[in-house]
């Protein structure tokens, strides 16, 4: 059950800090008092959206905060395992702050988490019946979605093998589509990448062939200068007089004169050594005169082929490398599209087993919310006896939808004949709102056994009855409020003397500051409070006895 509710700093609130107990609670006061500011606040602390405008004018963060005391649900306990959140003592507190930037954070439990997960597990603590849940009674569109909240785990089961067949069927569709829709563009597409491909693949390029080829080219451009240098490289050293007959003279005389001191003897040395390398390299400038050649063909070749090399450079990339880059792209992107061409046939065939197998899923799904819809239609008959709607009958009716669709293949539309003879027509074209509010009463009354609610608000549902209506609507309240905890926001006397707790709403101006104020009722001041919502302002003495017959019928029904 909700335990604890802490406002501070929220819209006109400045603080209030609310303590709950089982069963139902009523909450009274004029018209802008600040109720719905309440329940905005708790829709808030379960999910609900923020908004930076509803921090109190001059506070620096609006802070709301919740206590819950979880039973035996073990899908709630389940969501909060799965997000880390520890639940050892039955007790859950979900705190939210906002301020004016917009900056919002949730804490459940202490461990921090988005709004979505929030909203996950706000649909097991708190469900609010108010303008909204009527607007979706009276929407045939939003009726499959009622079904399907009343549904049980098979139907959920069902519903999700089905939307992961509906997932890939689609995802195949439109593979095809795309394959097909554009078969001229992959057509042009293919024919310029062949092309790419074919060229690139014909130039054969390879690594570091462009610095190769400028290389060879250079030493071709500069043949005689380079014979030339090589042949006076050769005379200077190998000629008679040279180089290295100087050297060996030089190396003669030092050895002449090693022995007489180590110094003479390493530079002795050291001439040796420059001598047999001035051998080799002259052995070397005879062998390099003899390997240089001229070919013209050769010259020309390297050219053509520096100029393919470059043309490719401008088209494809500003270096071999860059190139060679894009030819395997190129090929890469080839084999896709030649794969999806040639996989149609095997996509269509694909198709058709997927499609049988959505068509199977569809229809056990099909089969499931049968079910279900006989079970509610069944509940929610046996709730409207109670709701003096004695004549009534409701009906949930399924048929195929246009197409497949991520829900199933089915629609739902809720029917109701709200008096004997009259036959059964849709519930959004028949239903006044008095009727509508006593269908949607006795859905909320099957839901809340079924989903396992912790705490179901009631945010004016009772509109527009009067009368015996609301007194058997008050009735049906407390009876759901023996399962889970109900809080209802109400303007009827007859529904507030059916609760077991009572609190009041007034709007005060202090220090020039409007606020919203609630103060809880004492079982002797629940004749006073329910007689002021019989005759206003003024409280009279028939009103108050008139209220005190209410509270004296409520306490001997219950």
């Amino acid at each position: 059950m909700l335990e604890q509710l802490l406002i501070e700093n929220f819209a006109i609130i400045e603080k209030v800090d609310l303590r709950f107990e089982r069963g139902m609670t009523v909450l009274t006061g004029e018209t802008g008092a600040g109720k719905s500011i309440i329940i905005d606040a708790l829709s808030m602390l379960t999910g609900a959206r923020a908004s930076s405008e509803m921090v109190r004018h001059g506070a620096d963060k609006a802070t709301l905060q919740a206590v819950f005391v979880i039973g035996d649900n073990p899908r709630l306990r389940g969501i909060l395992a799965d997000n880390g959140i520890d639940l050892s003592d039955d007790e859950l507190i979900i705190f939210r702050e906002m301020t004016p930037s917009g900056r919002s954070s949730i804490r459940v439990n202490g461990v921090l988490v988005n709004l979505k997960t929030l909203a996950l597990i706000g649909r097991y603590l708190v469900d609010i019946q108010g303008q909204h849940d009527m607007q979706q009674l009276l929407n045939a569109d939003e009726h499959l979605v009622l079904l399907d909240n009343f549904g049980d785990d098979e139907l959920a089961e069902k519903k999700a093998a089905y939307h992961d067949i509906y997932q890939k069927y689609t995802q195949l569709v439109a593979r095809l589509r795309r394959i097909q829709t554009q078969k001229q563009d992959v057509a042009q597409k293919l024919d310029l990448l062949t092309f790419q491909r074919d060229e690139l693949q014909n130039a054969a390029l390879k690594p570091n062939e462009e610095d190769e080829l400028l290389e060879a080219r250079s030493k071709l451009s500069n043949f005689k200068k380079i014979a030339d240098r090589l042949r006076a490289a050769e005379s200077r050293l190998n000629d008679a007089g040279g180089a290295i007959d100087v050297l060996a003279e030089t190396m003669q005389l030092l050895n002449d004169i090693a022995a007489y001191d180590d110094n003479y003897a390493t530079l002795a040395q050291n001439i040796a050594e420059s001598y047999y390398t001035a051998q080799e390299v002259g052995r070397d400038l005879t062998v390099e005169q003899g390997a240089l050649t001229y070919d013209e063909a050769e010259l020309v070749a390297i050219d053509d082929r520096l100029a393919l090399i470059h043309s490719l450079e401008r088209k494809y990339g500003a270096t071999v490398a860059d190139v060679l880059a894009f030819q395997t792209q190129v090929e890469a992107d080839l084999a896709v599209f030649e794969g999806d061409d040639t996989a149609i046939d095997s996509l269509l065939h694909e198709r058709e087993q997927l499609g049988q197998q959505l068509k199977n899923a569809a229809q056990a799904l099909h089969v499931a919310r049968d079910q279900v819809a006989r079970q509610l239609a069944d509940d929610v008959n046996g709730q409207l006896a109670d709701l003096l709607m004695t004549g009534a009958k409701f009906d949930v009716r399924l048929t195929p939808a246009p197409k497949f669709l991520a829900s199933g293949h089915d629609q739902a539309a809720f029917f109701i004949q709200t008096n004997v003879g009259e036959g059964m027509a849709p519930l959004v074209k028949i239903a006044s709102g008095g009727e509508a509010a006593r269908v949607m009463l006795a859905l909320k009354t099957t839901f809340a056994t079924s989903q396992q609610i912790i705490s179901i608000v009631f945010d004016e549902a009772d509109t527009g009855v009067s009368g015996r209506v609301a007194q058997a609507m008050a009735k049906k309240m407390r009876t759901i409020s023996a399962n889970s905890q109900v809080l209802a926001i109400t303007h009827l006397p007859q529904v507030a003397a059916h609760a077991d707790h009572h609190f009041f709403i007034e709007k005060q101006t202090l220090a020039g500051r409007t606020t919203t104020t609630v103060k809880p009722v004492t079982d002797t001041q629940r004749a006073e409070a329910i007689a002021l919502m019989l005759s206003g302002d003024t409280v009279t003495q028939t009103a108050l006895e008139n209220a005190q017959a209410l509270l004296d019928d409520a306490h001997k029904e219950n």
